[in-house]
C-alpha cells in the first residue's frame, strides 16, 4: 500500500470519528430538549388544571384572630372551715342548687370540743337576750332604790354639816371646859379609876365638842364622804338614763355579738351554695375526717360562658365592647357558634417580651353543649366594608417585598402586583390592581412550579 493511500485511510476514520461524537451529541441534546418538552406540556397541563376563581366585588368582614378556653361566669372551689367528720352526703355531681342550699355538713354527733363550746355560747347568749327585758326591770327597780338610798345619806350628811356649822362657843365657855378637862385628868392621874376616867371621856368630849380645829375637820370630813356620794349617785342616774326606756344597747349589742359570734363559729359546721349554680366535684365521702382549708366541693355558675382572648397590643386599639365574634371549637369543627366583647382588659399581660391584653368574650350560643375548659379559636369582628373588591387569602403571595395574585389570560397565570387594604380569616381587600371584573385569580397557585414554567418559555407577568 502507497503512502497516499495510507493517509487517506487515516483521514477517512478520524472523520468517522468526529461524526460519531456529532452523531451522540445531537441525540444527547434531543433526549433533553425532548424531555424538558415533555415536562413543559406536563407542567402547562398541571397548571391548565388549577382552581380559580372570578375576580369581583363582595362584602369583607374584617376579623381579629386568637384563641382561648372556656370558662364558666363563676366557679368556686369550697374548703371546710372546720375540724369534724363529714355527715351523709345528700347531693351529687351535676345537681343544680340555689344560692344559700346546704350542700354538705359535720356529723353532729361527733363534733369537737370548739364546736360544742360553740353551742353552749349560742345558748347562753339567746338566753341572756330572752331574758334582757326582765333583767332590765330589776335592774332599773335596784337603780332606783340605790338613788333615793344615796340621797338620803346625802340630806343626813348636809344635816350633819348644818349642825357642826351652828355649833359656836364663847371664848369663856371654852376656857371653862378646858379647866374641867384639865382637873378631871388631873384626878385620874391622881388616883386612876374607871370613873375617873369616864370623868376625863366626858370632859375630853365637852371640849372638843367647842373646839373650832375639830369643828373644821369634822365638816371636811362630811364635804368627802358627800362627794364619795354623789359621784356614786352620778354613775346610778347614767346607768339609770340608760336602761330608762328599755335594755342597755351596749348590753344588748355586747350579747348580740356573743350570738353572732357562736352562730359563726357553729356555721362552720356546713357548706352552703355561694351562688346559684350547678355541682361539678364533690370532694368527701360520709365519715372523712376533715379539717380546715380541707376541699370539700367544687360548683360554677354554667348559665352563661365565657372565653377570655389575649390580643396583640398592635390589634387591641380594633377591639371595641359589643363586636361579634365567631368561635370554633374543636370538639365541635364543624359547627360555629356566635359571642360577644364584653370586656377589655386595661392592663397588659406581658410575657416573654410580647404585650396582650385580654378580651373577654361571652357566648351567644352554644352553652348547652359547650364545657368550661374546652379551647376554641376565636375570630372577632372589627369591621365590615362592602362592595369592596377581594380575592382568597391563598390566592395573594409576595415578592421582594411586593404583593402579587396569579391571574389565567388566555390560558396561561399572569403575576400581577396588587395592593391590598382590610383582610379576613378568608378574604383579602384589593385596593389596587391591573385586573378586570370576572377575570380567573388562581387559588392557592404553586409558585415555583409558575415560575419555572415561565422559565421554560412561558409568559411573562407584568
Amino acid at each position: 500500500m502507497t503512502t497516499s493511500e495510507k493517509a487517506r485511510k487515516k483521514k477517512k476514520k478520524k472523520l468517522s470519528g468526529w461524526w460519531i461524537v456529532f452523531i451522540l451529541a445531537v441525540l444527547v441534546a434531543g433526549f433533553f430538549v425532548g424531555r424538558q418538552m415533555v415536562t413543559r406540556r406536563q407542567t402547562e397541563q398541571a397548571i391548565s388544571q388549577l382552581e380559580t376563581t372570578p375576580y369581583k366585588r363582595d362584602t369583607l368582614d374584617s376579623t381579629i384572630n386568637g384563641s382561648g378556653t372556656v370558662r364558666a361566669r363563676q366557679s368556686a372551689q369550697i374548703p371546710w372551715q372546720a375540724t369534724g367528720y363529714v355527715a351523709e352526703i345528700g347531693l351529687k355531681v351535676g345537681d343544680e342548687v340555689k344560692a344559700g342550699d346546704l350542700l354538705l355538713s359535720l356529723d353532729k354527733n361527733r363534733l369537737p370540743a370548739e364546736m360544742l363550746q360553740a353551742e353552749l355560747n349560742k345558748l347562753n347568749a339567746e338566753s341572756n337576750l330572752a331574758n334582757l327585758e326582765a333583767d332590765t326591770d330589776l335592774q332599773r327597780a335596784k337603780l332606783n332604790s340605790d338613788i333615793a338610798s344615796v340621797n338620803k345619806n346625802i340630806s343626813d350628811l348636809a344635816e350633819q354639816k348644818e349642825a357642826l356649822s351652828l355649833r359656836v362657843c364663847t371664848q369663856e365657855r371654852i376656857d371653862n371646859l378646858q379647866s374641867l378637862y384639865d382637873d378631871a385628868l388631873s384626878t385620874y392621874e391622881n388616883w386612876p379609876t374607871p370613873a375617873r376616867w369616864l370623868a376625863v371621856e366626858t370632859a375630853r368630849q365637852n371640849l372638843a365638842f367647842c373646839d373650832p380645829q375639830k369643828i373644821e375637820d369634822d365638816i371636811d370630813a362630811l364635804d368627802k364622804q358627800a362627794a364619795l356620794l354623789e359621784e356614786t349617785l352620778a354613775k346610778h342616774q347614767a346607768d339609770l338614763a340608760k336602761i330608762q326606756n328599755g335594755p342597755d344597747p351596749d348590753l344588748t349589742n355586747q350579747l348580740q355579738l356573743q350570738l353572732d359570734l357562736a352562730i359563726k363559729q357553729l356555721s362552720y359546721m356546713e357548706i352552703r351554695a355561694p351562688f346559684s349554680g350547678t355541682v361539678t366535684a364533690i370532694n368527701n365521702q360520709m365519715g372523712d375526717f376533715v379539717s380546715p382549708g380541707t376541699l370539700a366541693l367544687q360548683m360554677a355558675d354554667l348559665s352563661e360562658l365565657y372565653m377570655d382572648v389575649p390580643v396583640s397590643e398592635v390589634d387591641i386599639p380594633q377591639i371595641r365592647v359589643g363586636q361579634s365574634a365567631e368561635l370554633i371549637f374543636d370538639a365541635f369543627f364543624e359547627e360555629r357558634y356566635q359571642g360577644v366583647v364584653t370586656e377589655i382588659a386595661n392592663v397588659p399581660n406581658a410575657m416573654s417580651g410580647v404585650v396582650n391584653y385580654m378580651v373577654t368574650i361571652a357566648m351567644q350560643n352554644g352553652i348547652d353543649k359547650v364545657k368550661p375548659g374546652m379551647t376554641a379559636g376565636v375570630n372577632i369582628l372589627t369591621e365590615t366594608r362592602e362592595n369592596t373588591y377581594v380575592v382568597l387569602a391563598e390566592s395573594v403571595f409576595t415578592r421582594e417585598g411586593k404583593t402579587y395574585v396569579y391571574v389565567r389570560r388566555e390560558g396561561r397565570p399572569v403575576m400581577v402586583e396588587v395592593r391590598i387594604g382590610a383582610y379576613s380569616n378568608k378574604l383579602v381587600e384589593i385596593l389596587q390592581a391591573d385586573i378586570k371584573d370576572g377575570e380567573p385569580v388562581y387559588i392557592s397557585p404553586p409558585v415555583n412550579m409558575i415560575e419555572n414554567f415561565m422559565n421554560m418559555g412561558g409568559p411573562r407577568g407584568r
